[in-house]
């Protein structure tokens, strides 16, 4: 049995002039990161590996959970950056053990692999700081495909407000 915990970076600030692999989380998107882990923990889904798209409110956002969970193993994964379905999905395949993952990226990719990896309803959105949490009934994460996925959670800040 896999865990995999799809979660969207935090709230961004659009307020600099910076390229966009740049851009930092806002006071609003690291309270919702704060919340999001604490959640998180309550259910008991502190992944045993992270992977992260290398943006900065990406890595931002990991550095807040791991405030609130302690270590981690945290790997970035540049392919996650922008990625589409397809890729998320190699990344996921591509990991060697661990029963629960947490991927951290960005949207449209996260809410289509969401959707694409339940095969239950799955909710259409991603707002940021957003988790979808889904259960794989495999033994290895490269056995982890498309519509195979039951969802259990999907969690926004706003319902933990």
């Amino acid at each position: 049995m896999k865990t995999l915990i799809l979660l969207r970076h935090g709230k961004s600030d659009w307020s600099g002039s910076v390229p966009d692999i740049e851009r930092p989380i806002n006071h609003r998107g690291r309270h919702a990161a704060g919340r999001m882990a604490q959640w998180l923990a309550t259910k008991g889904l502190i992944p045993d590996r992270m992977l992260v798209s290398p943006a900065t409110r990406t890595q931002e956002t990991a550095g807040l959970l791991t405030q609130t969970w302690g270590a981690v193993d945290v790997r970035t994964i540049d392919a996650l950056y922008l990625a589409e379905p397809g890729t998320i999905l190699d990344v996921i395949q591509g990991e060697g053990k661990g029963g629960a993952l947490l991927v951290l990226g960005h949207n449209p990719g996260l809410e289509n692999v969401a959707g694409r990896l339940a095969r239950n309803d799955c909710p259409a959105t991603m707002p940021t700081c957003t988790a979808a949490v889904l259960q794989f009934g495999v033994a290895r994460w490269g056995d982890v495909a498309f519509g195979d996925g039951t969802l259990l959670h999907h969690v926004t800040p706003k319902s933990l407000a």
